[in-house]
């Protein structure tokens, strides 16, 4: 009897183990670690992949300038003949003012043929962006007849360890040979190599926010998001969403601009390699035959009333010197607009951009177009 209780508890083991543990068979182990090395080549394929299109086509890398690029060639190849270019470039203050379908309107009557007139303003842009970008538009194939060149006093403070572009015009941004133009004038070669190349070996991380605001806007906070070129009008100019600020936002937009412009301001020597950066910028457009005017933007009274004395009569006389040495008029219009058409002493309402664009066409621009 025993011995046939012990055979039944062994069968009874035998068939509880088999249900419980199946014998793992050899090709699913074979299987499993093919299905690993296939999701690590999908992997590497799609980092590849993204880093050279970022290469490729600057939409990906830095959609502030590409897609003002893409809406300036729509522009450039509408008219049957070969039209004037008027391309303005600078920070957020030029993003806001200079309108160019109201410039194209009234230069089309005056001047009896085709005229594109272009707003490069991207916001926190100074001379070392500046650089970048005409450099960049000249290599995608696109000459200017004349560039307005918006002058951000601020980011011509010489400061130690480099301008002032370099806390927020990160290498991103940058094609490949990019990276030795801002390297010149002051960039910490490690920082911007290595923050490149991550660009290149890990794009999906790195340049997640350009990519997320393409697709879902939503999902990005705003202060990192990439679409203020996307939103612009046809010829890359951009409106404040208030239109009617109360006296409650004035006073914030202004304290604001006091905390960012201020202590700068107060202090302000122009020089270093944010000099410099612009010194090459205008040799460049002299070498390639670009009618070049140097732009001092609208600002408030307030406003205005951060610069020390002797801060201004450095400023003047560092404008003076430029203007002497290139051969290139200077545009003081920090005095063109009314207090009350500014959002924040130095950002312009609708209003203002009109006031702006209609000086600044008839007194610069229709005037050096007639000679064309």
């Amino acid at each position: 009897m025993s011995r046939w209780f012990a055979e039944l508890a062994a069968a009874a083991g035998r068939r509880h183990g088999a249900a419980t543990t199946p014998a793992v068979r050899p090709a699913s182990r074979r299987r499993a670690p093919r299905a690993l090395a296939w999701a690590a080549v999908g992997i590497v394929v799609l980092q590849f992949g993204l880093g050279t299109a970022a290469e490729l086509y600057t939409r990906i890398r830095d959609p502030l300038y590409g897609d003002k690029l893409a809406k300036l060639r729509r522009r450039v190849e509408e008219p049957t003949t070969d039209p004037l270019k008027v391309v303005m470039f600078g920070s957020s203050r030029t993003g806001l003012a200079f309108h160019g379908l109201r410039v194209e309107e009234r230069l089309r009557v005056d001047l009896g043929r085709p005229v594109v007139a272009f707003n490069y303003g991207i916001p926190a842009a100074g001379p070392v962006t500046e650089l970048v970008y005409v450099n960049r538009l000249l290599a995608d194939g696109i000459t200017p007849d004349l560039v307005l060149l918006e002058v951000l006093p601020s980011t011509l403070a010489e400061v130690p360890n480099g301008p002032l572009e370099r806390h927020w015009f990160f290498a991103d941004r940058l094609r490949y040979s990019e990276q030795a133009i801002v390297i010149r004038h002051g960039f910490d070669p490690s920082v911007v190599h290595e923050r490149w190349w991550r660009t290149v070996l890990l794009p999906w991380y790195m340049l997640r926010f350009p990519v997320l605001t393409r697709i879902v806007p939503s999902w990005v906070p705003l202060p990192v998001r990439t679409d203020w070129s996307s939103g612009a009008d046809p010829c890359g100019w951009g409106q404040s969403p208030r239109q009617q600020p109360t006296q409650d936002e004035r006073a914030t937009g202004f304290a604001r601009a006091r905390l960012e412009y201020e202590a700068t301001l107060a202090t302000l020597t122009p020089g270093g390699p944010a000099a410099d950066a612009l010194r090459e910028l205008l040799a460049l457009c002299k070498a390639r035959g670009v009618a070049v005017r140097l732009v001092l933007m609208p600002e408030s009274a307030a406003f205005r009333a951060f610069y020390s004395p002797a801060v201004s009569a450095r400023l003047d006389a560092f404008m003076k010197a430029l203007s002497a040495e290139y051969a290139v008029p200077v545009i003081d219009a920090r005095q063109w607009v009314p207090d009350d058409q500014f959002t924040d002493g130095h950002h312009l309402l609708v209003v203002g951009a009109e006031t702006f664009s209609d000086r600044m066409t008839r007194e610069v621009i229709e005037p050096f177009l007639h000679d064309r």
